[in-house]
């Protein structure tokens, strides 16, 4: 990949944020400013992850953040993270993250780290329910000019279990 086109195609990610209050249950292509960051940037595909959680009251925000932050480093060490959004929980508790990467086999191998592993160990603890959403983000029309989120394999979706439920 040509690194000017990785430049500003990092640059624009970067400025990927919610435009809705309730973004963190809208479906994902309605809750954030896509097309204002990535409608004028060129790539032809991204992998997107999209993370969906409801916080147990008795979660241990401090042991949740510090694996979160172990966990974006190791991915950031193993390249391909574009974008790493973390977001704030509502009054229901519930939680949306998501991770942009240049690619699947990217957000693959950065998945198979200690720090995420370690990750899944508290989430039987730490959530009540959580999903995972995987998309091909991909541009579309002959300009190339639209976005489109090409739902991946069906999200898994756990109620009170300790399945693997990190962002990558």
């Amino acid at each position: 990949m040509n690194l000017d086109y990785r430049v500003g195609l990092y640059e624009a990610c970067q400025q990927l944020s919610p435009i809705h209050p309730d973004y963190a249950t809208l479906p994902i292509q309605e809750g954030f400013n896509w097309s204002s960051c990535l409608g004028n940037v060129r790539f032809e595909r991204l992998y997107l992850v999209v993370f969906r959680s409801v916080l147990r009251v008795s979660a241990d925000l401090e042991l949740l953040w510090e694996h979160d932050r172990g966990a974006q480093a190791e991915a950031l060490e193993a390249g391909g993270l574009l974008c790493y959004f973390r977001g704030v929980m509502n009054e229901q508790r519930e939680c949306l993250s998501l991770c942009l990467w240049e690619s699947r086999e990217q957000a693959r191998r950065a998945s198979a780290g200690a720090s995420h592993r370690a990750a899944s160990g508290i989430v039987a603890q730490t959530y009540e329910a959580h999903s995972l959403e995987r998309y091909d983000l991909i541009k579309v029309g002959e300009a190339k000019e639209r976005l489109e989120f090409r739902p991946l394999e069906e999200g898994v979706s756990h109620q009170g279990m300790g399945a693997l439920g990190q962002p990558t």
